[in-house]
């Protein structure tokens, strides 16, 4: 079912994507209505599968966490071989997103570990169980990754979005196990209560405020944003993958702030691996999808010398951090 969203769903989803942890009567004083008013909408855009959840962006960059993608293209499989294939990788507590697409590639997962070697036992695990259907695979490593405020819910004063980004140079810092648990809690439940996260790790709900302050105040914790279902609004989740060569640094600069400011762009994101830059979308149609890819080419033609994009026909998961709380409210 399509939902339509009018210019009062489009402030509240504005709001929700600049900051999720915004309490109704915050969001209701903002876009000038009553905080029963908001709460009506939103649970009436969670209801219709407009949101799916409210995510919390955390740079585990910070924390020793290296994110690996693996893409795979398959072989001899039917849609129930899929299926298995897609409920194994949803199950794996180290993965982070589990989608899959039509073109190139069948699958992509992100893998959220320690180190390279806890990444190749998943993927030799992987290759061990499946390999009768897997004909080609790919990998790569994300070393700054992009989280773009969604233009097409910009409000009537034009402000300048936030971008949130985070990358493989970052700041090391040390947690303990409470933040851990915050953070895990907090990843699927970005609008969660104060007082229902101390609930459940029997602490003081000061004790809780103090903690998540501390984690945003050192980045750990950098935004709070609504995960939304693009089919429900009438888009398609696009992928865009692009192979560079002869790139400077500044050219390489110019090119990811000229990604960043596209229309419909969400997540941008630079890689080592095959290829050396990904840009995830989500737009109103596969002809805009090409205009796009179109310009791409022309404007940075000296730099980019091939592409391949793909669309996503199902996400299964996204857990921004690893061992998440999937219990979703």
């Amino acid at each position: 079912m399509i939902y339509k969203l009018d210019s009062k769903d489009k402030r509240i989803l504005h709001e929700l994507d600049y900051n999720a942890r915004q309490s109704n009567n915050q969001i209701g004083k903002k876009v000038k209505l009553s905080k029963e008013v908001i709460k009506y909408r939103v649970d009436r855009m969670i209801e219709n599968g407009i949101i799916i959840r409210f995510h919390t962006i955390i740079n585990y960059f910070k924390l020793g966490i290296i994110k690996y993608k693996l893409y795979l293209r398959l072989t001899n499989t039917d849609k129930n071989k899929i299926e298995e294939i897609v409920q194994y990788f949803n199950e794996n507590k180290k993965t982070e997103w589990v989608a899959v697409l039509t073109g190139r590639w069948d699958i992509i997962i992100g893998f959220l570990v320690h180190n390279v070697n806890e990444f190749d036992d998943e993927v030799q695990t992987v290759l061990n169980k499946f390999s009768n259907y897997i004909q080609e695979k790919a990998v790569t490593t994300t070393v700054y990754l992009v989280h773009s405020y969604r233009s097409f819910l910009k409000n009537e004063n034009k402000e300048i979005e936030r971008i949130v980004y985070h990358t493989s140079k970052d700041k090391q810092e040390n947690i303990d196990e409470i933040d851990n648990n915050i953070l895990r809690i907090l990843t699927n439940n970005g609008r969660l209560p104060i007082t229902e996260i101390a609930n459940k790790l029997k602490l003081t709900p000061r004790i809780i405020q103090y903690r998540v302050k501390e984690l945003e105040k050192k980045k750990i914790i950098l935004a709070y944003k609504v995960h939304i279902e693009p089919k429900a609004l009438e888009k398609i989740f696009c992928k865009v993958i692009l192979y560079l060569g002869n790139i400077t640094q500044n050219r390489l600069k110019t090119l990811i702030n000229y990604v960043s400011s596209l229309d419909g762009v969400i997540w941008p994101q630079r890689v080592m691996g095959s290829w050396d830059l990904e840009i995830d979308f989500e737009i109103d149609n596969y002809d805009k999808f090409q205009a796009i890819i179109l310009d791409l080419k022309e404007k940075f033609s000296d730099i980019i010398k091939n592409h391949e994009f793909c669309i996503v026909s199902k996400e299964y998961k996204l857990d921004l951090y690893p061992n998440s709380d999937r219990t979703y409210k």
